[in-house]
């Protein structure tokens, strides 16, 4: 089941965003991410959080459509993305994209939103903002990229070294090559074919693919 969960964060409309919602078959929210679904014309099935940024009268107007909301304590370990992608999860999501999870005034819960794809293991977790997507490719391990000639593809370890990187497809080969946590080396690579192909022996790396065609 492809979810989509709305986070509170800043919102950049793109066709990946578009196909995403198109797909869904169950929408989430967490907190004022309702409020962003609602802006955007989506009723969320669920609403997750300690609604301490979510106006009172938004939550009755979507409990009035249909939504379930869920109450969550102010004082708790998981944010209330997290929660969402966990209540996702626990309803059976085989895909979750994320909205909303980056920008904002919060850049502490940009950071914390891009973390959580290093924290579930079990579903594949993508975040979409405007033109770019991303996602964490675990060693060992491989992962294709589809767009056009011209796009940018970024490669970022994330937590460590990323070793036995290979890649296929892109301006900048990588041959059994590290990418060293810290160092941006793997920044604005680009598809010299509609499909790249990256393959990764040991390591977490944040792949982001940015479409230049929006």
């Amino acid at each position: 089941m492809r979810v989509v969960v709305f986070a509170g964060g800043t919102y950049q409309p793109g066709t990946a965003s578009q196909k995403a919602l198109a797909e869904a078959e169950k929408l989430i929210a967490a907190d004022s991410g309702a409020a962003l679904a609602l802006r955007l014309g989506y009723v969320p099935a669920c609403i997750v959080g300690d609604f301490d940024s979510l106006d009172t009268q938004l939550v009755e107007q979507a409990r009035a459509r249909g939504s379930r909301i869920i109450s969550a304590a102010v004082e708790k370990d998981e944010t209330d993305t997290e929660l969402a992608v966990q209540l996702a999860i626990e309803q059976g999501a085989t895909q979750i994209t994320l909205l909303g999870a980056l920008g904002g005034e919060r850049f502490d819960h940009t950071m914390a939103n891009i973390l959580l794809l290093a924290g579930f293991d079990t579903v594949p977790i993508q975040i979409i903002d405007g033109p770019s997507t991303c996602w964490l490719l675990r060693g060992p391990g491989q992962t294709a990229i589809h767009g056009q000639i011209g796009d940018l593809l970024s490669l970022l370890p994330l937590t460590g070294d990323a070793t036995g990187i290979r890649t296929d497809g892109l301006y900048y080969p990588l041959h059994g090559e590290t990418l060293r946590f810290g160092k941006p080396r793997g920044v604005s690579n680009a598809l010299t074919a509609e499909q790249a192909e990256v393959w990764l022996e040991s390591g977490l790396l944040l792949v982001i693919h940015t479409s230049v065609n929006v």
